[in-house]
This record gives structure tokens, C-alpha cells and sequence, in this order.
């Protein structure tokens, strides 16, 4: 029994281990990451992040891939309710168009991810980039919940390339 338990810890250990390291938003935007990953072709992995793309954004507004050479690849799609902030009691709630920026080698990759574009719900462009929510100091200019909410819903973009490429490569 003792075999087993350990067994299963050391699997749990090397299953977190393993996911990508976290993209963390600062008023400049994301800065980009590098994921280390097993060997696998360029081509490869061009094929599976088209795939991913595709797959991921099958029923949003779809995806644009972009700037394909034989190691990078950029694809562009919108995100419905990507982040959320409260301002004076009331909860606004914004789409983003994004762009993922990939640079493949065999062992890791570099993804950069890029907020291009911020709608309120109902479709109406803003004039605001991410910059706009922060103040000349680097704070968060009364918009709570806004960090931790995109934050998360880009890692969890990120973490599903990751995934996809690591299940089907």
C-alpha cells in the first residue's frame, strides 16, 4: 500500500511539474514565456497549433493563422467574457481580441500573448487598451478583479496549446 501511495505522489508531482509556467499581466501587457516541452519537429508542432486553434475556437467566432514560417506561427481569435472588473458597484464584464505569437524549436517554445482589441458584450469597441487600466506607477487604477480575471482566462488559453500539443503530439 505504501508502494502505491508513493507511486501516485511522485505521478502527482511530476504531472504539476510538468504544466507551463503562468503568464502574469502588468501594465505593459503579458511578457512572453518559453514552455519546455518533449522533442518534436517544427512541422509538428505548426500542424497541432493549427489544429489546436482551430479546434479551440470551433464555437467562437472562429481563428486567423497568420505569419506561418517554418518555426513561428501567429493566430488571432476573439474571447468572449475574458476578463471582468467592478467599478462603483457595478461589474462590466469584456470580449478581447487576442493574438498568440508562437517561436517553435524542438525542445520548448515561446509564446507571446498580445491583447489587441477590447469590446464591451455587445460588441462595441472600446478605445481602451490594457495599458489604459493601469496608472502612471504600474497600479491598477480602481478596477478590481480585473488582473486575477484575465490572468486566468489567458493561462487557461495558454495552458490548452500546452496541453493539446503534449496529448496529440
Amino acid at each position: 500500500m505504501k508502494y502505491i501511495l508513493l507511486t501516485f505522489i511522485c505521478f502527482c508531482c511530476m504531472t504539476m511539474h510538468a504544466q507551463p509556467p503562468e503568464m502574469e499581466l502588468n501594465a505593459n501587457g503579458f511578457s512572453p514565456i518559453s514552455i519546455a516541452i518533449p522533442e518534436t519537429t517544427n512541422e509538428k508542432l505548426l500542424s497541432l497549433t493549427k489544429n489546436w486553434a482551430i479546434n479551440y475556437n470551433r464555437n467562437k467566432d472562429g481563428a486567423d493563422i497568420t505569419n506561418v514560417s517554418s518555426n513561428t506561427m501567429t493566430v488571432t481569435a476573439y474571447k468572449q467574457n475574458a476578463f471582468y472588473y467592478s467599478n462603483k458597484g457595478e461589474t462590466f464584464y469584456h470580449r478581447i481580441k487576442y493574438e498568440m505569437t508562437f517561436e517553435f524549436s524542438r525542445d520548448s517554445y515561446k509564446v507571446s500573448f498580445t491583447v489587441t482589441e477590447i469590446y464591451l458584450n455587445d460588441d462595441s469597441l472600446l478605445d481602451y487598451t490594457v495599458p489604459d487600466y493601469f496608472n502612471s506607477d504600474g497600479e491598477k487604477d480602481g478596477y478590481n478583479t480585473l488582473q486575477e480575471s484575465l490572468n486566468n482566462t489567458v493561462n487557461d488559453i495558454v495552458k490548452s496549446h500546452y496541453n493539446f500539443i503534449i496529448n496529440y503530439r
